[in-house]
């Protein structure tokens, strides 16, 4: 229960950071949260699930690692150094 707590904070925090940035299109990259925030690599799958219910909840659809996104009328793709993307619904 300790590590969903902290899962859960580094998510909030992230999440406040990056809507600072842009709240259109928030973005999650592997070092600031993996390293920098000190999320386990047993932590992943986990903090992805409920880092995607968190946004879903905020209005955003949100994509992983090689899925591939239209936004700001270009063709992206989620790099391989980018846990997730998260595209603000209209």
């Amino acid at each position: 229960m300790k590590d969903n707590r902290k899962i859960r904070s580094v998510i909030d925090k992230l999440i406040t950071d990056k809507m600072i940035e842009d709240e259109n299109c928030i973005t999650f990259r592997y070092y600031e949260t993996m390293v920098k925030e000190g999320i386990k690599k047993e932590q992943e799958e986990e903090f992805k699930e409920l880092a995607k219910i968190k946004l879903n909840n905020m209005g955003y659809k949100v994509y992983f690692e090689n899925e591939e996104f239209e936004y700001d009328n270009a063709h992206r793709r989620v790099q391989c150094n980018e846990i997730l993307i998260a595209i603000k619904l209209k």
